[in-house]
């Protein structure tokens, strides 16, 4: 199969979306999403919380009161992971 430059842009722009709402690493599989980062500030949440239960942070991540605010409004629980 070959393909043509308009499916393969089309391709590009897919997984660019899906990455933006939180389906690649860090992602959100099975209504959690995993962050790696050592802030978590509502900009790093930004469009990423539909369809999450459950937001997992390294242990040592420092989140923002904002952020904890947010969770609680929507319900989603705050993880931190285990080293």
């Amino acid at each position: 199969m070959t393909a043509t430059p308009e499916q393969l842009e089309w391709i590009v722009q897919e997984v660019i979306r899906r990455l933006r709402q939180g389906d690649g690493t860090p992602h959100a599989a099975g209504g959690e999403l995993r962050l790696s980062d050592r802030v978590v500030t509502l900009a790093a949440l930004k469009d990423r919380l539909n369809n999450v239960s459950r937001v997992s942070v390294p242990a040592k991540a420092v989140v923002t009161p904002a952020v904890r605010d947010e969770l609680k409004q929507r319900g989603v629980d705050l993880v931190r992971q285990t080293t």
